[in-house]
């Protein structure tokens, strides 16, 4: 019953980010391909970040969000056919632009999300322990490691 749950979180998230690429890619005529160029980009962004933070988002979330939105927002096959037109047309130097530039830009951006994600997803989930442990009755504080009372008391 599981694996139903996470069929509806890809169909769902799906079903959106690709409304939300037929919305973005529909509302412009002559500014097509720099608006797939862009949702490319930002989706790969976007799951750059979310597969960074998968452990703190669970299966669910990455389903809904990662599979699903990003997936949906997301096009290889516009891209793909757009390079071909501009072949087709002997626009070599644009179709080469496209299809070399995309790629390097999406996979950047990924790189981007993922590392960001990182940095932040650490700080996210050392901060969501922090509350679990404070519900349930245990009380704490921090303290900054390497700080001169310590050092003197021994401890590190």
């Amino acid at each position: 019953m599981a694996r139903f749950g996470l069929l509806l979180a890809v169909a769902l998230g799906g079903a959106v980010g690709s409304l939300a690429r037929w919305a973005a890619v529909s509302s412009v005529d002559d500014q097509r391909t720099a608006v797939v160029f862009g949702l490319n980009v930002a989706g790969s962004l976007l799951l750059g970040a979310l597969v960074g933070n998968a452990e703190a988002l669970g299966e669910q979330r990455m389903a809904l969000l990662g599979t699903g939105f990003a997936g949906g927002l997301t096009t290889f096959s516009t891209f793909a056919v757009s390079v071909a037109q501009r072949l087709e047309d002997g626009r070599l130097l644009d179709a080469a632009a496209d299809g070399i530039g995309t790629p390097i830009a999406a996979v950047v951006a990924a790189g981007i999300g993922y590392r960001f994600s990182r940095i932040g997803g650490a700080k996210l989930m050392a901060r969501s322990s922090t509350r679990r442990l404070n519900r349930g009755g245990l009380r704490f504080r921090r303290r900054k490691p390497g700080r001169v009372k310590d050092r003197v008391r021994g401890r590190s």
